[in-house]
């Protein structure tokens, strides 16, 4: 009962919503998602109305943002690698990270995470190094190649935000979400880990 509360909570806030078809984005309505004065049962069907619609809106965002890296990806003339895998070398970064904590930040399944990993390594994308103290612990760190790709992809970014700032009223959009979609995460999470 307290995650449902909490979700009610959550759907609540003002998320952008829109109306487009599965295969365009549309534009997002800034104005509250929820009907006012109505009753439980219709805040209820609202709630499941936009809340299944977020869901899929979250795995079309990340498909869209998959083609987007492909695209990057491309354009600088990387073709041994996928968007997965490349979005796996922005989250080990700077510095060198064990393999265990990279599938627990970047959600990977570890049969996953093991197999691009590999490929990353053998096309020296990455490099890994066994822990001194203890043989079972492998860290990676960016290869020369990674790096590259992560400063383009950086860039990509810095383009794509570029693009967003012509709107303004998006990047603030952009901001509530990015807050609410934490605030779901904490949901998700909690459900997960207490049931």
């Amino acid at each position: 009962m307290v995650a449902n509360e909490t979700m009610r909570q959550t759907l609540r806030l003002s998320v952008p919503v829109t109306d487009a078809p599965d295969d365009d984005l549309g534009e997002a309505s800034t104005e509250s998602a929820l009907p006012t004065g109505s009753s439980d049962a219709d805040d209820a069907l609202n709630h499941t109305k936009y809340y299944g619609e977020l869901t899929a809106m979250l795995e079309r965002l990340h498909r869209r943002y998959l083609d987007v890296v492909r695209l990057g990806l491309e354009s600088i003339g990387v073709n041994d690698i996928n968007a997965s895998q490349a979005l796996i070398l922005l989250n080990v970064g700077d510095g060198e990270v064990p393999i265990r904590d990279l599938v627990q930040r970047g959600y990977y399944l570890a049969s996953s995470a093991s197999y691009n990993i590999k490929k990353l390594v053998d096309y020296s994308y990455l490099e890994q190094a066994r822990n001194q103290h203890d043989r079972r612990s492998v860290r990676l760190r960016l290869g020369p190649d990674g790096r590259k790709v992560v400063e383009r992809l950086k860039e990509l970014d810095i383009r794509l935000v570029d693009m967003a700032a012509t709107e303004p009223e998006l990047l603030d959009q952009l901001d509530q979400s990015t807050r609410t979609l934490r605030k779901l995460d904490r949901v998700w999470a909690e459900f997960i880990n207490f049931g």
